[in-house]
């Protein structure tokens, strides 16, 4: 019986508060749940982004791999005694961007032991938004190279395989592997 008389007095309270104080609330309420869609709308759209960023960053890698190993195939074959070839390539890590930024600068002060840092980066505006300004971009690190030919039983052709990709591709000897195969590649 005293919930239900607590109750009752609990709404005669909001019976109480003047139309004007109802009408503030309201409005006060309808900005937070407006502010709450944009944010709300602006967080997912964010979130498509980055993941639009890495699915498009493995694509470029998958790209870069399969340029790389057509490039390399042209080139061994045309190597004197190799025949048909085939070529693979493994990808130790991704590619990198390094985007231009202020050098970190500490100053002191006077006797005291004070100091502080500054860090900036540069971008550019334009209609789409700011843009980072790109300073380089570092290209995906090679682990191996596996390259299956017909004359890799030639120890002259096998050497000069390894010697071509060591130097076009900057990797070590031990990262590369040169087998025989049949005339199906």
């Amino acid at each position: 019986m005293k919930e239900k008389l607590e109750k009752i007095k609990l709404f005669q309270n909001f019976n109480n508060i003047p139309k004007q104080k109802w009408m503030k609330i309201m409005l006060i309420v309808g900005i937070l749940a407006i502010a709450g869609i944009f944010l709300s709308d602006s967080f997912t759209a964010k979130k498509s982004e980055s993941e639009n960023e890495s699915g498009n960053t493995a694509q470029a890698l998958r790209e870069y791999e399969e340029l790389t190993e057509q490039k390399l195939q042209e080139i061994l074959s045309k190597i004197d005694g190799i025949g048909a070839c085939r070529v693979m390539l493994t990808l130790d890590s991704g590619g990198e961007k390094v985007y231009s930024s202020d050098k970190e600068s500490d100053t002191q002060t006077g006797e005291q032991s004070a100091s502080s840092s500054e860090k900036s980066s540069f971008v550019i505006v334009d209609d789409e938004g700011q843009k980072p300004v790109l300073e380089k971009e570092i290209e995906p690190r090679i682990r191996g190279v596996i390259v299956v030919c017909e004359g890799a039983d030639d120890v002259y052709v096998r050497q000069a395989v390894i010697e071509s990709i060591r130097a076009g591709l900057g990797i070590s000897s031990a990262n590369i592997s040169v087998v025989r195969g049949g005339k199906n590649g």
